[in-house]
């Protein structure tokens, strides 16, 4: 055994007792590694066998190498009672990417029957809590990279603008999608100068998840709605974070649960 296969099997047995039982130990742990996105840095799956005084069953986890915003992160909302998987971490504030054993959510969830609508009242709560526990907390969230300009300058022209460039020497691309090709460039020049007003309006300022794709919203037992992969969050405007999940009678639904703090007990 190596020695990165022992510190993931410490993680785990570190976390199984402080999450599940302090007398549980760990038998077996099968690992498949995940390849699922740029940030998914050493990102695997374990399927655990334990033992708690004679009862044995399996548990589910992943780990990953984190960076250290995502660590961070995870550490502070899980304190808030937030929405996010518990996880362990040797090394919560270094700068280098470090292992992370998290909450593996969704494994015993069963998507084929989930209640929609009870689903999303419960991610619009979620993601108002978190927007409103962290909101004007500057300072005390220096340590954050910040979504201004510059950040959606990189995210347009740096990521986005690659993809796209290379979508346009598709011949398929171009045939379903081709005559937008105009209109989505004449867009996209003109984004960073239209939400500046937005990303400089410190009143709606907050800790941020700022890559809130579907896969990054797991749900939990068939019940609760989970926040994933913080890699990219900064602190910024709550904007650059409605407009990925909520249509307009959610993001409406969403704005009265951040102004008059009607969130679930915890």
């Amino acid at each position: 055994m190596n020695l990165e296969t022992n510190e993931i099997v410490e993680l785990i047995q570190e976390k199984t007792n402080q999450f599940i039982s302090k007398t549980a130990m760990v038998l077996e742990v099968e690992s498949t590694p995940l390849n699922m996105g740029y940030q998914a840095v050493g990102l695997s799956r374990h399927k655990v066998l334990i033992d708690d005084q004679g009862i044995q069953e399996y548990v589910s986890f992943i780990t990953k190498m984190a960076n250290t915003t995502e660590r961070r992160i995870l550490h502070r909302l899980y304190l808030q009672s937030a929405k996010v998987p518990f996880s362990t971490a040797h090394d919560i504030g270094s700068e280098d990417r470090a292992l992370i054993c998290i909450q593996d959510v969704d494994y015993k969830t069963h998507y084929q029957s989930l209640e929609f609508e009870m689903l999303q009242k419960k991610e619009v709560q979620a993601l108002a809590y978190i927007h409103k526990t962290n909101h004007g907390l500057k300072e005390e969230l220096s340590w954050l990279p910040i979504a201004d300009r510059d950040h959606i300058e990189k995210m347009l022209y740096g990521r986005w603008r690659t993809v796209w460039e290379e979508a346009k020497k598709n011949e398929q691309f171009i045939e379903a999608f081709g005559q937008y090709i105009p209109e989505v460039e004449a867009v996209s020049s003109s984004i960073a100068n239209d939400i500046e007003v937005v990303l400089n309006d410190e009143s709606t300022h907050t800790l941020i998840h700022n890559d809130l794709n579907p896969g990054n919203v797991l749900v939990h037992n068939n019940e609760e709605v989970f926040f994933i992969d913080w890699e990219e969050a900064r602190y910024g405007s709550l904007f650059l974070d409605i407009p990925l999940r909520f249509e307009l009678n959610a993001a409406r639904a969403y704005r009265e649960v951040l102004l008059h703090e009607q969130y679930p007990a915890c």
